[in-house]
């Protein structure tokens, strides 16, 4: 079962057990069903259009036990006598609940119907806030990508960016059903809504379809938008951070400050070029020297955290080497920095750019979250204009690039597992 939002001041959550062959919908006679009566029952036109939800989950249990549910929200008064709702429609019993509760109990099943009064259910809010600490716990699990996130949080700290989009578990103990519906109506009247459409329909048509939603209506309040500060250059000396972690392969991150290079500042399209032959391809210095040449490491790469003004370089390496792999990884920096820079290296860089932008054209996932970068960013440059710009970036400005770059911080996962 998941957590529905509550959009009115009650919520009714109706739901039947029913023991039958392994089949979701079940029939009780000619015309009826079981989902049938609990949508039917559900439906009540009084409700304010814009708040009208109905949401059904049907699901099997093992080979014999299905579980049908419908959770809906309700302007009225709910009414109960002797334990049994009354009808909204007229005066005496609900006869739809009624006839879904005899439809289970004849098939060896039962039903049951609560209600919440402008709140998340506190069962669905805490199976919810478990699942969310499950989720933040396990983010260690995986050492490679945990390396990265601890350095963010190191390099960061006293930045919004620095912090888990999940949160701390010790955050997500103190998730009531309370707190949770505020922050619920908080983001329905803050949350600045993005569209994005791929497809065959004109853009007049989608404005027309997404125009008669309930998100399009006028909204109370300030809409938030989305702010980061670039920090061009490290705020003091480089930290290096070194921890031991039960994991048998060392993890080494360097976090990098580029200058001000970002989706809203200086020239993005030239660290671009620096960051892919740095170390974004195949063909890229770290990976041809630090880990094929030298034999340094199991993996190495770069990475331009444009909306951050970042770069960051992920290495898997034994615990030995991590001194003598840090160095080949600053000293091949330095090289970009003095311009020892092939033609083969630039053009491969700018291959592999426009390749990849092009590629994200037929992929309307990846293209969607290109857009909701841009998005969150303030900026609108297409994959089309960002191909433009790299086609133009010379050496000299790629060498500028490496040259702004800044060492910030370094965090090794030193392998403590036998």
């Amino acid at each position: 079962m998941s957590v529905g939002p509550r959009q009115s001041s009650k919520h009714a959550d109706a739901s039947a057990n029913v023991k039958s062959k392994p089949v979701i919908t079940f029939t009780a006679r000619p015309g009826k069903t079981v989902t049938t009566k609990l949508v039917s029952s559900s439906v009540d036109l009084r409700t304010a259009p814009a708040r009208r939800r109905i949401k059904l989950t049907a699901y099997l249990h093992g080979n014999s036990l299905a579980l049908i549910q419908v959770e809906n929200t309700y302007d009225g008064v709910i009414r109960e006598k002797g334990g049994v709702f009354q009808s909204s429609k007229r005066k005496g019993d609900g006869v739809g609940l009624q006839s879904v509760r005899h439809i289970a109990e004849k098939s060896g099943g039962v039903s049951t119907v609560t209600y919440q009064d402008g709140l998340f259910c506190a069962a669905y809010a805490e199976g919810e806030r478990g699942n969310l600490i499950d989720r933040i716990a396990a983010l260690k699990n995986d050492p490679r990508s945990w390396a990265p996130r601890r350095l963010n949080e190191l390099m960061c700290e006293n930045e919004d960016y620095g912090k888990s989009a999940l949160g701390t578990i010790e955050q997500a103990e103190r998730i009531t059903p309370e707190t949770l519906y505020a922050a619920y109506r908080r983001a329905l009247s803050e949350a600045q809504v993005e569209l994005f459409y791929c497809g065959t329909m004109m853009p007049d048509e989608v404005e027309a379809h997404f125009m008669a939603t309930p998100l399009a209506q006028p909204r109370e309040g300030t809409l938030y938008q989305p702010h980061t500060v670039v920090q061009a250059r490290p705020a003091g000396d480089v930290r290096e951070v070194v921890e031991d972690a039960e994991v048998t392969q060392g993890k080494l991150s360097l976090g990098f400050r580029t200058g001000g290079a970002s989706l809203t500042g200086g020239e993005p399209a030239a660290y671009w070029m620096f960051q892919t032959i740095y170390g974004g391809s195949t063909s890229a210095k770290l990976f041809l020297n630090v880990r094929e040449k030298k034999s340094l490491c199991y993996y190495a790469s770069a990475q331009f955290v444009a909306s951050k003004g970042l770069m960051i370089v992920n290495s898997g390496i034994e615990n030995r080497n991590f001194k003598v792999a840090r160095d080949e990884i600053l000293h091949q920096l330095d090289l970009c920095r003095k311009g020892e820079i092939t033609d083969a290296e630039l053009e491969s860089a700018r291959k592999t750019l426009v390749n990849g932008w092009r590629t994200m054209l037929d992929d309307p996932l990846t293209l969607e979250r290109y857009w909701m970068g841009q998005a969150a960013a303030g900026t609108l440059v297409s994959p089309e204009e960002r191909i433009e710009q790299v086609a133009d970036i010379t050496r000299e400005q790629v060498i500028a690039a490496a040259q702004s770059t800044a060492l910030d911080t370094v965090f090794f996962m030193k392998g403590a597992a036998k």
